[in-house]
């Protein structure tokens, strides 16, 4: 919230200081706080959590005004201070003429008589979202031919049960059509939590090195990836939001249920009774409630292939490391907040394909060992100043790209220091 009032990032996490500056930004003034997609979380600690975030609010100029969006009831009776308004889908005429655009490209009365009826049979099914309509009206405008359409017209998924909070069976359609290698990709993306801003080129690396990503005669893979992600944003499972991209929550809804077994993460220490037995991919967030003796825990869950870990160990993360590389021998793809070393058994990960320490960090040296990681694709240690490289960092052959703080190395030329 101060970001959104400053533009500037906070450089505190301490909960009183945050307060603080909240409230001096605040003081004496009329706003309007729009609080938008809120879910039940904010509500934990039996609306302590919520409580802690309105107190700096109680300063501010009267006929201030709060609205929050939300898709869970237990949310609007918990921060209500009025009725809650109950959103109903567009309008029939409002919600015909924006179909015809996502499934026609335009709504002109021109488009194929019959498709048009098909659609109008359709229309209902989709209970007036926006989103539905994008996301079925995309599939549909790929295939126009009236057995298509009647086939989705037809389809067994329109009876499932809905309840307020589930998902749209036009979207879940939408995902079944898919080709696998998207179905695969879009999936993946569970892993992550909602509202996560993607990045296509880096995304497009991690399905690379995960091997969703499958060659295409002599066009690069990563262009590959890139083209994967564009298909996936056509159909309308991403959107862009400034230079990065999102999931809508009722999508990553669905990835996280056709995922649920290989994709998980851990927010809090409870979530480690709940991870599955053979999950492939695992995200641990920067939760306070976090140890090293916690995440010694994932060693157990031999199957994981990703481990991106943003919680900060400090020295301890070398030691968690280390055993890490003894028990998951399959790893593909692992970021890490920061390290001060790497272990010296980083040799065992052989399957290793990409690996990034995201925050700066005293690391500075490459162990021997990591020379036998001759699948490693990437290397991205952008804000660590790394000065010093085995001898045998050539037998690196699957090196791709490498970045380090004035550093920069890719496949087909030289490696470069940086002015910096």
């Amino acid at each position: 919230v101060i970001q959104s009032c400053t533009g500037k990032e906070t450089r505190t996490d301490n909960l009183d200081s945050l307060q603080n500056a909240l409230y001096n930004h605040v003081n004496n003034k009329r706003l309007l706080i729009v609080l938008d997609d809120m879910w039940d979380d904010a509500l934990k600690e039996n609306g302590q959590c919520w409580k802690r975030f309105c107190a700096p609010f109680r300063s501010v100029q009267e006929g201030s005004a709060m609205l929050v969006s939300t898709r869970c009831p237990k949310v609007a009776m918990g921060v209500r201070t009025i009725e809650p308004i109950i959103l109903a889908g567009l309008n029939d005429v409002v919600f015909w003429n924006f179909f015809k655009l996502c499934a026609f490209g335009s709504e002109s009365s021109s488009n194929d008589p019959e498709l048009e009826h098909i659609g109008r049979r359709i229309l209902p099914k989709l209970k007036g979202s926006p989103l539905a309509a994008k996301t079925l009206g995309r599939m549909l405008s790929m295939d126009l031919q009236a057995s298509h359409w009647n086939f989705i017209l037809e389809s067994e998924l329109w009876e499932l049960r809905q309840e307020e909070t589930n998902i749209l069976p036009a979207l879940r359609l939408s995902y079944m059509y898919l080709p696998f290698y998207l179905k695969q990709c879009f999936s993946f993306c569970a892993v992550y939590p909602k509202d996560y801003k993607f990045e296509k080129a880096f995304l497009a690396e991690i399905w690379v090195a995960e091997g969703f990503v499958e060659h295409q005669g002599g066009i690069p893979i990563q262009g590959i990836g890139c083209q994967y992600f564009e298909d996936l944003v056509a159909r309308s499972f991403f959107q862009k939001v400034g230079g990065r991209y999102v999931i809508h929550d009722l999508l990553h809804d669905m990835a996280q249920m056709v995922s649920e077994h290989d994709c998980f993460i851990l927010r809090n220490k409870s979530d480690f009774d709940k991870v599955p037995q053979n999950v492939r991919h695992l995200h641990v967030l920067p939760s306070s409630d976090f140890n090293y003796s916690n995440l010694l825990r994932i060693c157990k869950y031999t199957k994981l292939r990703t481990i991106i870990c943003k919680k900060n160990l400090g020295k301890k993360i070398g030691f968690v490391m280390d055993q890490w590389c003894t028990k998951l021998l399959c790893m593909r793809v692992i970021s890490c907040a920061s390290t001060n070393e790497l272990p010296d058994n980083i040799g065992n990960w052989k399957h290793l394909r990409y690996l990034e320490i995201s925050r700066a960090c005293p690391l500075k040296r490459i162990p021997s060992t990591f020379c036998w990681l001759y699948n490693l694709q990437i290397l991205y240690a952008k804000k660590c100043k790394l000065e010093w490289f085995p001898s045998e960092f050539g037998k690196l052959i699957s090196l791709q790209k490498l970045e380090s703080y004035g550093l920069s190395y890719y496949a087909g030329g030289r490696m470069t220091l940086d002015s910096a």
